[in-house]
């Protein structure tokens, strides 16, 4: 089993190289494919319905003898399944049509007619099958139809468009206040939206409206419609604590799918439009096996969002069940809808689950924040804590360029608790820790080390400016002493260096601080001999 996970990683990779590979010959061949001339616009439509089989029983007949329709240049539309046709006018061939590999089942083909007088005149159209839709009229009208009857694909390919960008747009805004593994969660569920969105806009053939050809939309469905499952088993594995060996078998099936599915259609062996029983197949096996992660999420710490998500696979389950019996049995070609509802219904469960997982990251990492403050704030002065200083020297241990390291010491604290309380002496200690931060604040970065210690840490400075520094600091001390009770004095050492370990310092500038404590210890019993 370790084998096996060891090698999933690459396998994965060289089947995602593989797949894009397919991808990209696909669509190269889909791009070397003819495009058909658009006619311009116009204005009215008439349907032809077809007649009956030829007397040969070989092919169906659609006829229709034009009346008089003032059209400024007609066009005849043709709606087929990848049925070759031939097109006639008054018994003349006017157009013949053979399918080819990467036709689209679903692209109008436009036939462009004489801009002479139509009226009288006998437009035929023959086919192996009766699934051929035709139309006559001019081409405005015709696009206004066509816009008319996809109405719906063309809603619900807006709106997951627009969805899909405001998840990827939110996974941008919370990428600072949220994990890695849910911001993957985010994006594999806008890269899913987005898909679906491509899926929907392609198939329906909502894009006849402008200059697109047949063969670049036929690759682009059938490879979005293949990849969606790519991104829905990423999304939850990326949930997961612990990687789940069923969906990574899944995923790399899924994989091997679309790289199968490419190179049979590149070598001309079969079609995407004959493989799709297969992928259908495929893709039910992975609904089925990320609803029995979800029923055992039931009984988990990820029971409210199993439910959620559980309600999504239950409508996208009936929906799918009706667009694939309208696909295969029904024939109403509305199984576009049925798959947009139970998608939309799918996204909307999983959009409110990743919704509360960024709240729940946003919340621990707002108290992360605060807890991390906590401990790197000393309560009583808000200089940096010993825990902060620390945690310096172990992230940057070195002072860059010119730089001091200050210690200070206030004198005769433990005389002041024994005979005012120890409340004197911690208004003592924030006397000070105002004073140094006042002076020192704007040039570096203050700590407490505890008792009565402080600690400043100075880059980019020079000796004049530290001494004027404690200078300053001095004469902060001496106007506080003026309202006191009982003055504040403080011992202070410092040691200069260049590019200095800040361990190093310290221990210079402690032991010169001590010096300076032990001289101002003999100047106060000389003066009090005195």
């Amino acid at each position: 089993m370790s084998k096996i996970r060891q090698y999933s990683f690459p396998i994965s990779c060289f089947l995602i190289v593989l797949a894009v590979a397919g991808f990209c010959a696909a669509l190269f061949l889909a791009l070397r494919s003819p495009v058909p001339p658009r006619p311009e616009l116009h204005q009215q439509l008439v349907e032809i319905e077809p007649d009956g089989p030829g007397e040969d029983g070989a092919d169906v007949i659609y006829q229709k003898v034009l009346s008089d329709e003032r059209w400024s240049q007609p066009v005849c539309a043709i709606v087929t399944k990848r049925n070759a046709y031939s097109v006639y006018l008054d018994g003349e061939l006017l157009h013949e049509y053979t399918p080819g590999s990467f036709d689209h089942g679903g692209v109008v083909h436009w036939i462009s007619l004489p801009d002479t007088d139509l009226e009288g005149r006998i437009l035929t159209v023959s086919s192996p099958s009766q699934e051929l839709t035709i139309q006559v009229g001019n081409y405005s009208d015709l696009i206004l139809h066509y816009r008319n009857t996809n109405a719906a694909t063309l809603f619900f390919s807006g709106l997951f468009l627009v969805l899909g960008i405001l998840i990827g747009l939110l996974s941008l805004g919370a990428r600072v206040a949220i994990g890695a593994q849910r911001l993957r969660t985010l994006r594999y569920l806008s890269g899913l939206v987005l898909h679906v969105s491509l899926w929907i806009s392609m198939d329906s053939a909502v894009l006849q409206m402008i200059h697109v050809s047949g063969a670049i939309m036929y690759v682009l469905t059938m490879y979005a419609f293949m990849a969606m499952p790519l991104f829905m088993i990423q999304f939850y594995r990326s949930m997961m604590k612990e990687d789940s060996r069923l969906l990574r078998l899944l995923y790399q099936l899924q994989l091997l799918d679309l790289c199968i599915c490419g190179l049979l259609q590149v070598l001309g062996v079969a079609q995407f439009h004959e493989m799709l029983p297969l992928i259908h197949v495929l893709m039910v096996l992975t609904l089925l096996s990320l609803l029995r992660i979800m029923v055992a999420w039931l009984h988990s710490e990820l029971r409210w969002e199993a439910g959620m998500m559980l309600g999504g696979f239950a409508a996208v389950g009936c929906c799918s069940a009706a667009g694939f019996l309208d696909y295969y049995l029904w024939g109403r070609h509305s199984y576009l809808i049925y798959f947009s509802v139970g998608i939309l219904l799918l996204v909307v469960s999983l959009l409110a689950v990743s919704i509360g997982y960024v709240y729940q990251e946003m919340v621990k990492s707002s108290q992360m924040r605060y807890y991390r403050k906590m401990a790197n704030t000393d309560l009583m002065t808000q200089l940096g804590s010993r825990t902060a200083f620390e945690e310096r020297v172990r992230q940057s241990p070195v002072l860059t360029g010119s730089c001091a390291c200050v210690v200070l010491d206030i004198n005769n604290l433990k005389q002041i608790n024994d005979t005012m309380g120890h409340s004197a002496g911690d208004e003592l200690i924030c006397t000070a820790a105002q004073c140094i931060l006042s002076v020192f604040d704007s040039l570096g970065h203050c700590y407490r080390m505890g008792g009565d210690e402080f600690v400043v840490l100075l880059q980019d400075i020079a000796q004049p400016e530290v001494d004027k520094a404690l200078g300053e600091l001095e004469r902060s001390i001496d106007r506080r002493n003026l309202t006191r009770s009982f003055p504040l004095s403080v011992a202070v050492g410092y040691a200069m260096g260049e590019d200095a370990p800040i361990e190093q310092m310290f221990r210079q500038a402690d032991a010169n601080m001590y010096q300076n404590k032990t001289r101002m210890k003999c100047e106060t019993v000389t003066m009090d001999r005195a």
